[in-house]
C-alpha cells in the first residue's frame, strides 16, 4: 500500500474493435431465449492500446490494424517510457501472450513491470477505460453503420479509425482516478487472499 502512494501506476492493455460492434440487448417472448443469427466472419479488427495512469489519465494510445504481437507491445512500452518521465513508475499489465517479454525489456531505472494475477480484470483500470471507449464507439457506429457498409475496405477502416480516435475523449483523468480508487477498494481482500465474487 505504501508503494501505491509513492508510484505512478501505468496500466497497459489492448482491445479490438470492428464495424460489427453493437450493443447486445434483446427481447424475446417469455420462456424463450433472445437469439439472433449473426455473420460468422466480421472482417478485420483494429487494435487500440491504452496506457492509463492514476496520475495522468490516458497518457498515450495507439491504434493499429490487426492483433497485438510481442514486438508491437514492447515498442509501445518503449514509446511510453520516452514520452513520460515520472519519478517512479510501474507498468501494470496482464498475462496475455504478447505481454510476456515485457519484464525482460531494458527499461529506465525509474520504471518497473508488474503482472496482474490471472482472472483479476477488476484490478486493471484499462478495463474501465475500454468500457467507456467501446460504449462511445458503439453509439457512433449505430449512426454510421449503413454508410460504412457502402464504403470500400480502406474507407471503412479509415472511418472506424476516426471514430476510435474521437472515442478516446471519454477517457478522462477524473474517470481514471475514480476507477483507480475503485480498484484500490479490492486490494485489502486480495492481500487477505479472500474470494472476490463479481
Amino acid at each position: 500500500m505504501h508503494e501505491v502512494q509513492e508510484t505512478e501506476f501505468i496500466f497497459i492493455d489492448e482491445a479490438r474493435i470492428n464495424i460489427w460492434m453493437k450493443r447486445t440487448q434483446g427481447r424475446a417472448v417469455r420462456g424463450r431465449r433472445a437469439l439472433r443469427v449473426v455473420q460468422g466472419r466480421r472482417g478485420p479488427n483494429l487494435t487500440m492500446t491504452f496506457a492509463v495512469s492514476n496520475v495522468g489519465g490516458l497518457i498515450y494510445h495507439e491504434l493499429t490494424e490487426g492483433g497485438m504481437t510481442g514486438r508491437r507491445f514492447n515498442e509501445f512500452i518503449g514509446t511510453v517510457c520516452r514520452l513520460n518521465h515520472p519519478l517512479n513508475a510501474c507498468f501494470v499489465i496482464d498475462n496475455a501472450p504478447a505481454h510476456r517479454q515485457a519484464v525482460n525489456l531494458p527499461l529506465p531505472q525509474n520504471f518497473s513491470v508488474r503482472y496482474l494475477p490471472p482472472y483479476s480484470s477488476f484490478l486493471n483500470i484499462c478495463e474501465n477505460a475500454f468500457a467507456l471507449w467501446k460504449g462511445n464507439i458503439k453509439d457512433s457506429l449505430a449512426e454510421v453503420r449503413d454508410q460504412l457498409l457502402r464504403e470500400d475496405h480502406q474507407q471503412r477502416m479509415a472511418t472506424l479509425g476516426q471514430l476510435a480516435e474521437q472515442g478516446t475523449a471519454v477517457v478522462t483523468l477524473h474517470r481514471m482516478q475514480t476507477a483507480f480508487r475503485g480498484m484500490q477498494a479490492y486490494l485489502p481482500a486480495c492481500f487477505g487472499l479472500d474470494d472476490i465474487l463479481m
